[in-house]
């Protein structure tokens, strides 16, 4: 053979095992997926480095090579060894299948979440490589999703066990909320199994004072209009009285009394009649404004007010003793809310507003000696609102009035026209109220504490001469007196 014919000999050998390679690193290429983990090499006499396509490869020949990679769920990676494998052993196959694709060559295919081992042995047994594989979800899609719609976030997302973690720092709660929203979109979209664990803090949190007006304005009137007869008569040997007490006994309001004495002895000794009038207007006004200062995303609670019992159980102790439990019941003027900083100067309000206090109207007799359970008389307003910093909302807004009217009076009698109202009495209720809830966020920072005033700044008990002579119980400071000024001009005069 010529010089000539070896050299073309060489170049068809050449041109044949270029032809031959460039597909199986086209196949490579398409096949693999990057493997994200950290490498432990146990024997320095091997080296691993990772192809074009983020498979794996053994340069160099040597034993107990270990790897570990993560493998996305329904994708592969190529393996690429020195030397001919006899023998491909999967310690899980429903997670990882190993397809031989030659002597040199394995493809990983991810079947399912979870974790196992690949081991790879030669003709002589040895092992040439020990593959650590952890199968989880492909979350290249849901990491596009956050970087596209929250691009000044830094995010960092995350596959465990077919759940989703949210880790990094964003720059507000709404970034926060809408990654977390997307998230579980994706969850859904891809096997609806799963839960979102959102780690994400918010840079800068920003505080927000609410400021609660509750103004309530309740109208009483009572009328109550009744007369009393008593007549004391003779019938033969018999006396007979009569009495009618059906106007107010409590002795409040305006009473007249008129009375007749027979003392001739006839048949009708004594007659007295008494009218009695009354008219009651009341009054109640009701102000709280509470203040709550809150980080975004968190809750806070105010009550100014108190607690009562009431009775919770009876039981019978191991004596044979009954024993009674009791529950405390809030009252007052409540308020929570949980704001959410939403962009710049918007703030998204979750309130919640009471005003309660005892009553006897809806009370009820326990029997015994239980005595009476109060009942509570509740204005009650939960709503979620958006308002700017600084602007006002009237979240509630109550208007109610009862009236009531009752007649009492003797059967038959105080139907009759005229005289029938010295038989009957009259009550009449009415009572108006009317509620108002005003809500007012602010963005605020913390300030230097010489800057703060509390109630107690400027005040001084009273001494004892004050507190005898004067009736005062602090001190009264007068009015600074302004100096004396000069009359006329003054200064320096420049000619």
């Amino acid at each position: 053979m010529t010089g000539t014919d070896i050299r073309q000999t060489k170049g068809a050998l050449r041109q044949t095992l270029l032809g031959g390679l460039l597909p199986a690193l086209a196949l490579s290429a398409v096949l693999a997926v990057p493997a994200h983990a950290g490498d432990r090499n146990y024997n320095t006499l091997a080296s691993i480095q990772t192809t074009s396509s983020d498979g794996i490869r053994i340069q160099s020949p040597g034993e107990g090579i270990n790897r570990s990679i993560v493998l996305p769920f329904s994708k592969s990676t190529v393996v690429e060894l020195p030397a001919n494998v006899m023998d491909v052993i999967v310690s899980n196959p429903d997670i990882v299948e190993a397809v031989v694709h030659t002597a040199r060559r394995t493809v990983l295919i991810g079947k399912a979440s979870g974790q196992t081992n690949v081991y790879f042995y030669g003709h002589n047994g040895e092992e040439l490589l020990n593959i650590d594989i952890r199968v989880e979800r492909d979350i290249n899609g849901l990491m596009d999703l956050v970087r596209k719609h929250a691009p000044t976030a830094d995010i960092e997302v995350q596959s465990i066990n077919n759940n989703i973690m949210l880790t990094g720092r964003v720059p507000n709660a709404q970034v926060a909320l809408k990654v977390e929203r997307i998230a579980e979109m994706w969850q859904g979209t891809e096997s609806g199994e799963g839960s979102i664990v959102n780690l994400l803090s918010v840079e800068g949190k920003d505080q927000v004072m609410l400021k609660v007006r509750i103004v309530e304005m309740q109208r009483s009137v009572v009328k109550q209009m009744g007369f009393n007869l008593s007549a004391v008569a003779e019938l033969g040997d018999s006396t007979v009285s009569l009495i009618n007490n059906l106007g107010v006994s409590s002795g409040a309001g305006f009473t007249g009394t008129a009375g007749f004495t027979n003392g001739t002895g006839g048949d009708l000794r004594s007659l007295t009649g008494a009218m009695t009038a009354l008219e009651r207007v009341g009054l109640i006004r009701t102000l709280a404004e509470p203040t709550l200062v809150a980080i975004s995303g968190e809750t806070a609670t105010f009550l100014a007010g108190g607690e009562f019992p009431v009775l919770g159980g009876v039981f019978t102790d191991q004596n044979g003793q009954l024993q009674r439990s009791f529950e405390f019941k809030s009252f007052g003027v409540s308020l929570g809310f949980t704001p959410v900083v939403l962009s710049e100067g918007l703030i998204s309000l979750s309130i919640s507003t009471e005003v309660s206090e005892p009553t006897t109207e809806n009370s009820f007799e326990t029997g015994g000696d239980g005595g009476d359970i109060l009942g509570l008389r509740v204005r009650r307003a939960d709503t979620v609102v958006e308002l700017p910093a600084g602007g006002s909302l009237v979240i509630a807004g109550m208007i109610r009035e009862e009236a009531r009217n009752a007649y009492d009076g003797v059967p038959g009698v105080k139907d009759i026209p005229g005289i029938g109202a010295l038989f009957r009495n009259r009550d009449s209720q009415s009572v108006q109220t009317e509620l108002v809830v005003i809500v007012t966020p602010y963005l605020v920072d913390p300030t230097h504490p010489d800057k703060l005033q509390t109630p107690l700044e400027g005040f001084k008990p009273a001494n004892d001469r004050q507190q005898l002579l004067m009736g005062r119980l602090n001190t009264v400071y007068g009015d600074k007196a302004s100096p004396d000024a000069l009359a006329g001009p003054f200064g320096h005069v420049v000619d």
